[in-house]
């Protein structure tokens, strides 16, 4: 019996097509929940810093982040207290606190996006 090798590697290269398309939109869809949650921590004087928020992909991954020069600054410092009970780890915090919640999107994601 012969083994078409050809029509094998032509469906596991689909199947990695779709894998890695999936995985940049659910990382995509992560991202602006992040960037969502976080908008309730960041802190919050003129709304420069808010306002400055955005989700980026790249070819291998989606970087959410707040686009002003003291925007690390005030992250890394919860020790800062800011009006509204904003805070530091307005990034972070969001993340830890759905940890659970993301690796469901994720799961859901790949299984929406690889049928």
């Amino acid at each position: 019996m012969f083994f078409d090798k050809k029509e094998f590697d032509k469906k596991i290269n689909e199947l990695r097509g779709k894998v890695s398309g999936a995985q940049i939109k659910v990382a995509h869809n992560v991202g602006e929940e992040v960037l969502r949650l976080s908008q309730f921590e960041v802190p919050h004087d003129t709304g420069l810093l808010q306002n400055s928020g955005n989700v980026q992909d790249t070819d291998v991954d989606v970087i959410v982040g707040y686009n002003k020069v003291y925007a690390a600054r005030l992250h890394e410092h919860p020790e800062y207290r800011f009006q509204k009970g904003r805070k530091g780890k307005y990034l972070e915090d969001p993340i830890k606190n759905n940890l659970n919640v993301f690796r469901q999107y994720f799961a859901e994601g790949f299984l929406e996006f690889i049928k």
